[in-house]
This record gives C-alpha cells, sequence and structure tokens, in this order.
C-alpha cells in the first residue's frame, strides 16, 4: 500500500508497504504537520492549553475549549472563529455538541455545567454548582441525557434539554476522567484514577458491570460504532478492548511510549485513534491488532481527538496550545491509502 501526504510543495510518498498485515507498530510510518494557521487568542501573547474539542453532528463547526476559560466555535470549512464565548470562570475541561447540533455543552474547573444555543452563541443554561471540577462530558446519541463526571464520587445524568437532574450514580471512586454512552444510549461508561469502568443502564441507574483493569488510572473511553466494543486507555501503556456482550477482555494494543489521554473510533470501527503523553497520535488497525501509522507533529500531550465520518477527518488538540486537522482515504478494513495537509492551529 502506498501512503502520501499533501503539502505546500505537491503530492510527495513518504512510505511504500506490500500489505497491512506486515506493518509492525515499531514500523508504522510517521508522519509530520507541514501548513500553520494563525488563531486569535484570549490574552495577550498567550494560546490557550486545548483540553476538549468537539464536532457538531454536520461536521460544519467545531468547538474548542481550555485553560483560557474560553469556548470558541469554528467554521470547519473555512478555518475561522464564528464565535467566542465567555461564561465559565476557570479552566474549561470539556465539551460536547448535542446530537441534534442545537446544544453545546461545557464544563471545567469552576465547577459549572452551561448548555450554550449554538445559532446564537448564547448561554442557554448554566446548571447549579456541582461542588467540583467536572472533567469529563458526553451526550447520549438520542440526545435525551447529558452525562457528567470529574472530582467527586458520583457520575451525574442531566435532562439534555433543560439540564434537570435526572439520576446521581455511584461512581467508580472520586476522580472520573472519561465518560461515554453506547451508540444506541441504552447504557453508561464511566472510570478514572481508580482502574475500573463501571457500565449503568442509563434510562435506569442500575449497575450492569464492573471491569476491573489493573488498576490503572483510565483516561479515556470509546465504544465502537456498532457497540460491540469498549475501548479503555491510560496508564501503562496498553489500550484495552472489552467485548461488550460477554464483558470479557478481547484484546489489548501496546503502546509504545507515554500515557493514552484520548481516543476515537474511525470511519467504520475498523481504525482507532489514540493521543497521548508523547505528543503523538496512533492510528489502529482493529482488522490486524496492529499500529498502522504515526500522526506526528504535536509537541505536547494530545490530550482529546474528535473524528467527522464526512471525508474521514480526524482533529486533535492538546497542550502544545495547538489543534490539528488530518484527513485521509478509507481503502477499507482499517487501512488508510492517503493524508492530506495536516493543520496547525495556534
Amino acid at each position: 500500500m502506498r501512503l502520501w501526504i499533501h503539502t505546500a510543495f505537491g503530492l510527495v510518498l513518504v512510505a511504500t508497504w506490500a500489505g497491512v498485515s506486515s506493518v509492525e507498530a515499531e514500523s508504522a510510518a510517521e508522519l509530520s504537520a507541514k501548513a500553520v494557521m494563525k488563531l486569535p487568542v484570549g490574552q495577550p501573547d498567550k494560546a490557550p492549553v486545548i483540553s476538549g474539542i468537539t464536532l457538531s453532528p454536520t461536521a460544519n463547526l467545531l468547538a474548542t475549549v481550555g485553560d483560557d476559560h474560553l469556548l470558541r466555535i469554528w467554521d470547519v470549512e473555512h478555518a475561522q472563529v464564528m464565535q467566542v464565548m465567555f461564561s465559565h470562570a476557570d479552566w474549561v475541561r470539556a465539551a460536547a455538541f448535542r446530537p441534534d447540533g442545537q446544544i453545546l455543552a461545557t464544563a471545567g474547573d469552576d465547577h459549572r455545567i452551561c448548555y450554550w444555543n449554538v445559532a446564537s452563541g448564547r448561554l442557554a443554561l448554566k446548571l447549579p454548582d456541582e461542588g467540583l471540577p467536572v472533567h469529563a462530558l458526553a451526550f447520549a446519541p438520542n440526545g435525551r441525557m447529558l452525562a457528567a463526571g470529574g472530582f467527586g464520587d458520583q457520575v451525574r445524568i442531566y435532562d439534555g434539554s433543560d439540564g434537570r437532574m435526572l439520576q446521581q450514580l455511584d461512581a467508580p471512586g472520586s476522580d472520573i476522567r472519561a465518560v461515554t454512552f453506547s451508540p444506541d444510549s441504552m447504557h453508561l461508561a464511566a472510570a478514572g484514577r481508580r482502574g475500573v469502568i463501571r457500565i449503568w443502564q442509563s434510562a435506569t441507574g442500575k449497575q450492569v458491570a464492573e471491569l476491573p483493569d489493573a488498576g490503572r488510572r483510565i483516561l479515556a473511553l470509546a465504544y465502537s460504532p456498532d457497540g460491540k466494543l469498549l475501548a479503555a486507555g491510560g496508564q501503562q501503556r496498553v489500550i484495552r478492548l472489552w467485548d461488550v456482550a460477554t464483558l470479557k477482555r478481547s484484546t489489548d494494543l501496546p503502546v509504545p511510549s507515554g500515557e493514552v489521554f484520548s481516543l476515537a473510533f474511525c470511519g467504520d470501527g475498523s481504525l482507532l485513534a489514540s493521543g497521548g503523553s508523547d505528543n503523538v497520535i496512533r492510528l489502529w488497525n482493529l482488522c490486524t491488532r496492529q499500529e498502522q501509522v504515526r500522526l506526528a507533529g504535536h509537541t505536547g500531550t494530545v490530550a482529546t481527538l474528535a473524528f467527522g465520518a464526512q471525508g474521514n477527518v480526524l482533529y486533535s488538540g492538546g497542550f502544545d496550545t495547538t489543534v490539528r486537522v488530518w484527513q485521509w482515504k478509507d481503502g477499507g478494513q482499517g487501512s488508510v491509502s492517503q493524508r492530506t495537509v495536516s493543520i496547525e492551529i495556534k
């Protein structure tokens, strides 16, 4: 398979190999960013650390949040900031679009969860003080619920429209860093410092599973698009895949270096992207269980990932104050045949 990269200087062949199955983790092609865009900053001479990015359902808007307390909404096609919103009084850690694209939720170290009206750019709701920082948010795919977790011993579920508290669930520990709903909205998974994944029925709050993960700190969770796999990443340099039907460990993907901070299934779910403290994004072929491509260029931890199915576009944000955009052609079964220019926003 031939792997190409578009640059300002033309189309360049950067790697060639005969077949995906022969690509070992240590021999994965490594590609670097080539283009740079300027981002207006919220404070003089300071670009924000990016801790959360989220893509609208139509993939035309991208929201970014970080340590400058601001929410920015981007026009993806023109790579321009459309709106800059302020309501949080501290670092904004997480952001999530509601599946209908009308509401955007944000949360952070100021203990507050905000609902924003995307069309007007105005604050729609500010939920009551959580009492502790909130570091993880996720809307259910049906849009009816918003899950939140952070420095507390509970995972809270709110109404996706009016922000009413629906449920308070006993969390697996007091430092929750990841929450995610299954694609059918029927289950909610959460994990954090304790290294245990807890799964509930989202409608009833009944606990249905607790998956021990070797006691390692878990920083990222992601369900596959078909709901058959649950991926977990964090410490100990491994991404663990769980079989959702049997609730048993399916596969471990060894990460060569660093902790895993972010995960995103790509395309039909045959590719899994991971970002970590080694500043690298890795694309894993889940058909071969091998690392296929490394996307290099970040100079700080890759804290957040968002995938847009339209055009196979992956967005990454990190502690280096940049957001990067990666695109490729999907050759099927997890293969990557082309990547276009990577854009660094700073």
